[in-house]
C-alpha cells in the first residue's frame, strides 16, 4: 500500500475532479436558520443573525448531508424552504409544494 502525502498538486487535483460546487445551500430551517453543506471537507455550517453558529464535520461521525436533512427534519421540524434534496422524487415533491402556494 502507498501513501501519497498530501501536497498542494495533489490537493488541486482531487478538487478539480469533483463537479461539485464547494458550497452547496441546504435550505432555510424553520428556526430561520440557513444550513450550507461544504463539499470539499464534508461539513455543513449553520448560519443565524449573520454569523456561523455550528460546523459539522459529517466525515468524522460517518454521516452523510442525507443525514443532516433528516437530523432537521426530526429536530428542527425541517425546512421552511430547501434547496437541496436527498433524491429527485423528493425535489419534484417541494418543487410541486411550493407551486401550489
Amino acid at each position: 500500500m502507498s501513501v501519497q502525502p498530501r501536497t498542494h498538486e495533489t490537493v488541486s487535483e482531487a478538487q478539480t475532479t469533483d463537479p461539485r460546487a464547494d458550497y452547496i445551500s441546504v435550505g432555510i430551517d424553520n428556526e430561520g436558520a440557513h444550513h450550507v453543506y461544504r463539499t470539499t471537507d464534508e461539513s455543513v455550517h449553520v448560519i443565524e443573525n449573520g454569523e456561523r453558529t455550528v460546523r459539522y464535520d459529517l466525515e468524522d461521525v460517518e454521516k452523510t448531508i442525507d443525514d443532516w436533512i433528516d437530523y432537521i427534519a426530526d429536530r428542527r421540524g425541517g425546512f421552511e424552504v430547501q434547496y437541496l434534496f436527498k433524491t429527485m422524487a423528493d425535489a419534484i415533491v417541494g418543487a410541486v409544494e411550493v407551486g401550489d402556494q
